[in-house]
């Protein structure tokens, strides 16, 4: 399930941050600043855009089971989800694996 911790973490592995306007629209901040509206899990290109600043590679050997796997560019594996909608499936594996490696980024500050 993608919350707005997860939105948060993800945003983090991007060295961003999250804000969130009354209405629940999420933006990307930096230094105080809102940069744009960003909506990871529902929009294709802004988790395409997440993925290739971390540097993600999308597996998806077999599509006819709804099945993602994340893999770091070196073929570590990072993340595997599953969803009826396979374009959901890739827009949420993305977003989880951003959001575990801005988790991790937090935890060693």
């Amino acid at each position: 399930m993608i919350t707005t911790q997860t939105l948060k973490n993800a945003a983090r592995a991007i060295e961003c941050d999250l804000w969130t306007d009354p209405s629940g629209a999420n933006y990307l901040a930096k230094d105080g600043a809102i940069l744009r509206r960003w909506e990871p899990a529902d929009n294709d290109g802004d988790a395409l855009r997440l993925a290739v600043r971390l540097g993600l590679s999308i597996d998806l050997s077999d599509p006819d089971r709804e099945e993602v796997r994340i893999l770091e560019m070196n073929g570590n594996h990072l993340m595997q989800f599953t969803d009826d909608d396979p374009d959901a499936a890739v827009r949420h594996a993305i977003v989880m694996t951003a959001a575990r490696i801005g988790e991790s980024l937090k935890c060693q500050s």
